[in-house]
């Protein structure tokens, strides 16, 4: 199942796991089969972990698509306010298209609110995650986790946390597929030397950070 989860690549491939995950825990608690639902709870909270994961990668911005009201005078639709102002062309058009996100979350059924605890726990280190999962003493719970997180992080140094934090962003935005030649070919010169003067910098900072890595796991 967690390879399953992790396989999903769209918020409608992984919501349908989230609602059976949560109908077995309920089913399992009214029979007082405290050992299933954990298994259930463990389950959805991993897909909601993945479900956040997927929604941070949406874009939010609306797309497509001009504003509409209705004419004061002739009860016809007609294009309003700055669109209007810019839109230049006559006619007919479009209402506003909903964004990617906006999309994904009316078509799961996702309130505003569960996608913001799925984010916050896409969030949290898989390590406090684990934790919590392997923990038999208590039910996991998604609200706990978070919270687990951000004590965590408030008693955490700002710097390892800002280090980590770019290491994720990195990630998350792909910039290990990414093209050097299409990064650097808009760079103004000055833009360019900076890159010279600070690479050689950054590469041995983090051939010092693969060290230490791999002595920790030695």
């Amino acid at each position: 199942m967690v390879l399953a989860i992790d396989a999903c690549i769209e918020v409608d491939e992984v919501k349908p796991i989230i609602d059976k995950a949560m109908a077995l825990a309920l089913y399992a608690r009214q029979t007082k089969n405290t050992e299933a639902e954990r298994k259930a709870c463990a389950v959805r909270l991993r897909a909601e972990t993945r479900t956040g994961e997927l929604l941070k990668e949406l874009a939010r911005n609306q797309t497509v698509g001009l504003l509409r009201g209705p004419s004061p005078h002739s009860g016809e639709t007609v294009i309003t306010g700055i669109d209007a102002k810019f839109s230049g062309v006559d006619g007919p058009f479009p209402p506003r298209e909903r964004s990617p996100y906006a999309k994904a979350l009316a078509d799961n059924n996702i309130s505003t609110q569960a996608a913001s605890r799925y984010q916050a726990l896409a969030d949290v280190p898989k390590e406090i995650i684990e934790e919590a999962l392997q923990d038999q003493t208590v039910m996991p719970s998604g609200r706990a986790i978070i919270e687990k997180a951000r004590d965590h992080q408030h008693k955490m140094d700002p710097d390892s946390l800002w280090f980590w934090g770019r290491l994720r962003d990195f990630e998350r935005d792909k910039f290990f597929d990414k093209d050097i030649s299409e990064l650097m070919e808009p760079m103004t010169d000055s833009m360019r030397a900076d890159v010279r003067r600070i690479l050689p910098f950054m590469a041995e900072f983090f051939n010092q950070c693969i060290e230490e890595v791999s002595h920790e796991s030695a």
